[in-house]
């Protein structure tokens, strides 16, 4: 293993745990998502999505780590209330599922609703550990709609060839 992937995969562990721990449900989506699945391209971030309303004791515990306090942010792809931790040197970015989180759908150029379905979630070992991650076909149908570069890298690494 390498430095970085062993980072990846102490800070994956922390989070999976802290979050298990207290019962507080997430789901895996982004590149971590996409790696569960057959994508190679090397992580950039944790990208999760928790129901912050639930998640209150387990934020004090992340609260050494936030860089990012949880706050509404839009850029040209999202539309969510996120916060971000940094765990030795590994980024977290945490969705809030319970504030409608949206993204952008580049091939209809619209806002849509992003909605999680925690109990649909597939666990997969990734970085030696068990994570809850996005649905592959739910994964592959958002990256379709947010249509950037990256994700038509993964739709190509993901999707078997025909």
């Amino acid at each position: 293993m390498t430095d970085e992937t062993e980072n990846i995969s102490r800070a994956l562990e922390w989070i999976v745990t802290l979050l298990n721990r207290h019962r507080i449900p997430y789901q895996a989506v982004g590149g971590l998502a996409a790696q569960a699945y057959g994508a190679q391209r090397p992580l950039v971030d944790i990208d999760l999505h928790i129901p912050l309303e639930q998640a209150g004791v387990a934020l004090e515990e992340m609260q050494p780590s936030i860089v990012r306090q949880p706050a509404p942010h839009q850029s040209a792809s999202w539309n969510l209330v996120y916060l971000a931790l940094e765990y030795q040197g590994v980024w977290i970015e945490i969705g809030d599922s319970g504030s409608e989180p949206r993204f952008f759908n580049g091939r209809d150029q619209r806002w849509e609703l992003q909605s999680i379905d925690y109990r649909a979630s597939q666990i997969v070992q990734l970085y030696g550990v068990k994570v809850a991650v996005m649905p592959k076909a739910e994964l592959l149908s958002y990256k379709r709609m947010l249509n950037r570069e990256v994700d038509h890298l993964d739709i190509e690494e993901i999707t078997p060839a025909t």
